[in-house]
């Protein structure tokens, strides 16, 4: 066994270094092996050999010379931008499954090509309806026999047909790398060409953000190397410090760079960007599994990002995820009755590849709970709204001084049911689940029903308080007492105080005047004197003529 580790370990860096397929490695002699390896020079300072095999759709309507002066003018570009980490050779003669279906291309057809040759890379040119030309294309790794995801740019016009191959070629390209350790909980790996200085920073073949798939290299017992990427696993990178890069590893496992395994193994990983394939993806319940219907799928970026809702799987437990849904590293996480999660597994937008089967335990008791929560949540809101509104009609009746109102709103208000209700509803739920949990020796109470049960406490504690209630009964009770006490004193007034008539003026002054009339106001002359009344049978003068 302590033989067998070091070997495996060659072997990883004869398969970064893409000096020869892995197979064929596996089955050299370890003398052979190193030779070939060529030790002295480490992977970092290697650049990638990379085979470009162009085919040309009918469509395009490009002739050889055409063809020839846009990749002539490419070529210009990646040495002005990407310069020494890529060594690039055009096929004399494009393989025909460069112009194929890309998406139905499988790696074991494409292990026939050039071992020389780290990457071969299959592009076609095909005409596009708001485009002049479409570049459409796949990456093959021969190192690793991986198939990269399918790629597209486009070209607004034919001119421009260099410039968006170039960034065409930027999308396709994937480095390689060896995983060599964890610090901190962080994966160290040596990046292949990650010394090779670049024309550009646009030619940095890792930098921060880049995400590596992680693959484990077993060694059978014959002698064979089998490479398995570890399945729902990526490494983002964080920081790159020379050739090495220290990546975040996320993934659905506890810990998937594990080293317990027991057959000799090493550790690798391809770089891997958005592609332009849809993601299939299929969720069954595990033990008997059943599709998973009707549960809802979310999606946040990584590392910190807000979710968003992509769907809802069908009545198989299916759901297909656009290409475009996401533009980096997602979490998904699938949601039983929208809240409860029942599995979270990191993916690639646009990866493709077959339909991915993903089993889950249903968590049939925390949903359950989850619903009965939510239930009682709802009674909890809705009894918070009936009473903020009788709380701000009673605030208005008080400013009014409308005491009856306010005796009536009280009423009203002790119909409803009390905080203690609910609070002894809750405690029971949790002894209930709590006891559920002992006896199935299943997680019933998860962190998410914890955190729903501790937040539907204090959403009781808060707004099913009595105190401001408790405030206008007391005034109410104050108003009432007062009023009573002023009813009781204005009687007793009455009969205690008698009613004492005007003292006469004393002996020898003369009365009081009576109160003259009203003088006019200032500045205006005072009324006409009213004529005296004619004395008894004389006629009154008539209207016009003078009194006498």
């Amino acid at each position: 066994m302590s033989r067998a580790v070091p070997r495996c370990a060659t072997l990883a860096a004869i398969l970064l270094a893409g000096l020869a397929r892995v197979s064929a490695a596996a089955e050299l002699p370890a003398p052979e092996v190193a030779a070939a390896a060529r030790p002295g020079e480490p992977i970092d300072r290697l650049p990638y050999r990379i085979e470009l095999h162009l085919a040309v759709d009918p469509s395009a309507r490009l002739d050889r010379a055409s063809l020839s002066r846009i990749v002539r003018e490419w070529q210009a570009l990646v040495r002005r931008f990407v310069g020494p980490p890529w060594a690039v050779t055009v096929a004399p003669k494009a393989s025909p499954l460069a112009g194929g279906n890309l998406q139905a291309l499988d790696g074991e057809v494409l292990s026939g090509f050039d071992p020389g040759f780290d990457k071969i890379w299959l592009v076609r040119i095909s005409a596009s309806g708001d485009a002049a030309l479409a570049f459409t294309g796949r990456e093959y790794d021969t190192g690793t026999r991986r198939l990269g995801p399918v790629q597209e740019q486009r070209a607004s016009v034919p001119d421009d047909a260099p410039r968006a191959l170039l960034r065409f070629a930027l999308e396709l390209f994937n480095p390689t790398a060896l995983i060599t350790g964890q610090e901190g909980g962080r994966a160290l790996l040596l990046v292949r060409g990650a010394s090779v200085a670049p024309a550009s920073e646009l030619g940095r073949v890792a930098s921060k953000g880049t995400v590596f798939l992680p693959l484990r290299l077993v060694t059978t017992r014959d002698n064979a190397v089998l490479i398995r990427r570890i399945p729902f696993s990526y490494l983002q990178v964080e920081q790159v410090d020379g050739p090495v890069a220290r990546c975040a590893i996320v993934s659905a496992l506890r810990d998937p760079l594990t080293q317990r395994v027991s057959r000799p193994n090493s550790l690798a990983a391809i770089g891997i960007k958005p592609g332009k394939s849809p993601v299939r993806l299929r969720f069954l319940t595990r033990g008997d599994q059943s599709p998973a219907a009707g549960y809802t799928l979310t999606a946040r970026a990584v590392p910190d990002g807000h979710p968003q809702e992509l769907g809802m799987t069908d009545r198989s437990g299916r759901i297909v995820l656009d290409a475009d849904f996401a533009t980096g590293l997602v979490i998904l996480r699938l949601l039983a009755a929208n809240t409860e999660p029942m599995v979270e597994i990191p993916m690639m937008p646009g990866e493709g590849g077959d339909e991915r089967d993903i089993p889950f335990d249903p968590k049939p008791l925390t949903v359950g709970y989850q619903v009965r929560l939510e239930a009682l949540r709802d009674e909890v809101i809705d009894l918070v709204a009936i009473r903020s509104r009788l709380e701000k009609r009673l605030e208005a009746r008080l400013q009014g001084e409308d005491y009856d109102a306010i005796e009536q709103g009280l009423k009203e208000y002790a119909l409803l049911p009390r905080r203690d209700v609910f609070a002894k509803r809750l405690e029971d739920l949790k002894n209930q689940a709590t006891k559920e949990e002992a006896a199935s020796k299943t997680a019933v109470l998860t962190k998410n029903v914890q955190a729903r049960f501790n937040d539907l406490q204090a959403l009781i504690d808060r707004y099913l308080s009595d105190d401001a209630f408790t405030s206008y009964t007391e005034a109410l009770e104050r108003k009432k007492a007062e009023r009573a006490d002023s009813a009781a004193a204005r009687p007793a007034a009455r009969k205690d105080t008698p009613r004492t008539p005007a003292s006469p003026p004393p002996p020898g002054e003369p009365a009081a005047p009576a109160a003259p009339a009203s003088s006019p106001a200032p500045g205006f002359p005072p009324p006409p004197a009213r004529p005296a009344p004619p004395p008894a049978g004389q006629p009154a003068a008539s209207k016009g003529e003078p009194p006498f």
